[in-house]
Parts: structure tokens; sequence; C-alpha cells
């Protein structure tokens, strides 16, 4: 995938003093702030910075600023305020954004001031009530307290985008749409990474494969699975799924699970990268040598994963071309306010790393 050159970036401070002035004026807070340790976990950023953003705010006389009291918004001499149309965008998240992979708040943070400067306010909405089974109830209250707002769902199980769908309501989907439903979405192509890793490995003479697989409940899962098992050495066995809820004791028992087999897999193809160094202590205390005994290959990239040694062969992404493709999307829809069912498919680039060697002789 070519990438293209990052935007010249401003200061976060400006940035900041530019969103929380587009709520002034688009009267999302009348008289007075909220406090600052609730509009830093707002706006992602810290103490610092906003105080910085305030004393602009305060320059631009759009604020009074005293020590000690409530952020007073002052209204312009003789008249108000004047109102700008502020449109909200709820970004529906399955966990806190502090809980998701880094590079989850990094294209969050690029698109947050792309979004204000075009009059839309990003707002997250964190918590796994929506992403259940039958999220009809969660969604409906959600909906009703947000009646104009355009959506964006990063994945979704199929209740929420069948829900979605049915409803006709502005929408993206940030991920794999399962087969039927009919929403737009941006996605990485999970199909083309996982047989791309899949023909590594046979490059590299495994037959025996695996994958750790974190269960989310999204299309992504199964196009993984299907397109990896597709890409695998002619006449080699299916490869073997070992699946985890994410958390650490559940990764260490498939892990322990997999050491012990008579005739356990040679590659790895993990999808999760905060899997990833679970993987190279827990085998490493078993005994078992990456890429001696094991190579490895992460669907995901993070700049955490430049520190593990050896080097991990990855898909490194770029969250500065997904949040302009988003941002295109969200000011590019129709005269109607909704989406064209599209479908933008996006190619990280392969990081080789040493993760990856010829599979030990154990017969």
């Amino acid at each position: 995938m070519k990438l293209h050159p990052l935007p010249r970036r401003t200061l976060l401070s400006a940035q900041t003093a530019d969103v929380i002035e587009a709520g002034i004026r688009g009267r999302r807070w009348s008289a007075e702030l909220p406090g600052q340790h609730e509009l830093c976990r707002h706006l992602l950023v810290s103490r610092k910075t906003l105080r910085s953003a305030l004393r602009v705010l305060a320059e631009r006389g759009l604020i009074v600023l005293r020590q000690g009291s409530a952020t007073k918004i002052r209204p312009r001499p003789g008249r108000s305020i004047p109102a700008a149309r502020t449109e909200r965008v709820m970004l529906l998240l399955p966990e806190p954004l502090w809980r998701l992979r880094p590079a989850v708040a990094r294209w969050v943070g690029e698109l947050r001031p792309q979004l204000s400067r075009n009059g839309l306010e990003l707002v997250l909405v964190e918590g796994g009530r929506h992403y259940v089974g039958n999220p009809t109830s969660a969604l409906r209250r959600l909906v009703s307290t947000h009646p104009h707002a355009v959506w964006v769902l990063f994945g979704g199980t199929l209740g929420m985008q069948l829900w979605f769908a049915a409803n006709k309501l502005p929408a993206i989907l940030l991920g794999s749409a399962f087969p039927g439903v009919k929403l737009p979405s941006i996605e990485y192509d999970h199909a083309a990474i996982a047989r791309h890793a899949a023909g590594r490995f046979a490059a590299a003479g495994h037959e025996r494969t695996a994958i750790l697989l974190r269960r989310t409940g999204s299309a992504a899962d199964a196009t993984t699975c299907a397109a990896f098992a597709a890409g695998r050495r002619a006449g080699s066995p299916p490869p073997l799924v070992l699946e985890h809820d994410g958390g650490l004791r559940e990764i260490e028992r498939q892990l322990h699970r997999f050491a012990a087999l008579l005739h356990r897999p040679t590659a790895l193809f993990v999808t999760k990268t905060l899997a990833v160094p679970a993987v190279y202590t827990v085998l490493s205390r078993l005994g078992l040598m990456i890429p001696r005994d094991l190579s490895v290959i992460c669907r995901e990239g993070d700049a955490f994963l430049e520190y593990l040694s050896p080097s991990v062969a990855r898909y490194d992404t770029d969250p500065a071309a997904l949040a302009r493709k988003l941002l295109s999307a969200l000011t590019g829809r129709t005269t109607t306010g909704g989406f064209r069912i599209s479908h933008e498919r996006l190619m990280p680039s392969y990081i080789p790393g040493d993760s990856v060697g010829a599979p030990a002789n154990r017969e």
C-alpha cells in the first residue's frame, strides 16, 4: 500500500482550543465549561495541554479564567455568541479507549481535530453494553438521546450491524460487515493480510500452522480464519485455531495447551498485538524459542512491538490514512444525510522482522 505523507502538524494545545471553541459556538456549553478532569478525559489530552488551550481561548476572548472557579464562557459584547451548526459523530467502541491497542488512540487523535475543522464533534461511546447478542434496547436508548447524530461503529456484532442497517441510520462501519448487512465500511483487508501471512509461512517451509485468535464477535474473525486456511501450503493440514477472550490467563492457558501438543504447529499467526508479548514470554518459559521452535507473524502493528527481540513480523498501518478515509466519508455524505454503500479496503505494509524462520526438524 502506498502511504501518503502525514499532514503538517499544529500544536496539540491549539487543536484542543479549536475543538473547545467549536463546542462553545455550537452551544454545547452555554454558561461555563465542564471541569478540567472531565475535559481531559473527553478530549484525550493531558492537564498541561488543556491549560495551554484554555489560555489560548482566554486570549481569544471566549472564556474567563479564574483560579479556583469554574471556567466561564464570555458572551460577545452586545450580542450572543453566534451559533455554528456542530453535528455529532458518535464513535461506538467495545471497550474504553485506553484498553484498546495504541494504534486506535492514534487514529482517534488524528481524526478529532480534522472533524472539528469541518464543524463535526467526535463523541466516544465506550463499553460493551452495545456489543452484545441483542443490543436493541441499549441502542434504542442511545440513539434517542442523540437523534441527529452520525454513527461510526468500530467493528460491531451481527446484532449491532443489523440494527443500524434496519433502522436506516446514517452509520458507517470501521471493520468487516457480516454477510447480508448493507452498511458502508472502511477496513483493513483482513482476507489479503491472512492469505499473505499464510503464504509467508508456506514459503519458509511450514506445513503445520495455528492462529491465536481473540474472540471479538466481528466478521473479521471468520474472514481471517478462512483466508489463512486458503493460503496455507498445498496438502498441509488445516490451521489449529486457539481462541481466547483477550485476558492474559486465557492466553496463557491456550499457549500451554499449544506447547503440550505432540505434533504442534511450527508457525503461529497472532491477530492482536497485545497478545504478542505473552507469546514471547510464556513460550520462552516453556523452553520454546522464536523463531527456532516457532515462527510468529502478527496481523497488526503497534510501536511497542519494536521493543521485542527477535523483531516481530507484522503488518503496520497508517493511522493518518485511516483518519483521512473516515473524514472523507463523513464529510461526503449524500444530500439526504446518509452514506453511499461502499467498501474501502486498506492494505498495510508488511514488516518482515526476525520472527519467521524455517521449521526445525522435530520428527
